[in-house]
């Protein structure tokens, strides 16, 4: 049987290229984030601006041009010299959980074999 931790690396997007993003935190603005990668569950993300661990936040981001405004929780900040990296735990919303893991594996079937799913 698979350790949690390996089940849940499964369903995780690295990304290869730049996906942008936006996190608002809850009663105050939004920043702009870079996602490094996303689950289904989660997402690490980047950016220059300094928030608190375990802040409330709503992440806006597309996958393959479809929209997702995600609530979380902020659960690990790492600081680096110019930049802070984020872990983003989702919020549990079973419908969004489906929507969002469906568009991971699509995403990951069209950059495996693009030509599986010509537009």
């Amino acid at each position: 049987m698979q350790r949690k931790e390996e089940r849940r690396e499964l369903f995780r997007v690295v990304f290869k290229e730049t996906v942008w993003g936006t996190m608002t935190l809850l009663g105050e603005g939004g920043v702009t984030v870079k996602i490094l990668d996303i689950s289904s569950q989660g997402a690490l993300v980047e950016t220059d601006f300094d928030i608190s661990s375990k802040s409330k936040v709503f992440l806006d981001f597309k996958i393959n041009s479809n929209p997702f405004s995600v609530p979380g929780s902020v659960i690990r900040k790492v600081v680096y010299p110019d930049y802070f990296q984020y872990g983003i735990l989702f919020s549990e919303d079973k419908q969004q959980f489906q929507k969002l893991f469906r568009e991971l594996n699509t995403y990951k079937i069209r950059k495996a074999k693009p030509y599986l799913l010509e537009d």
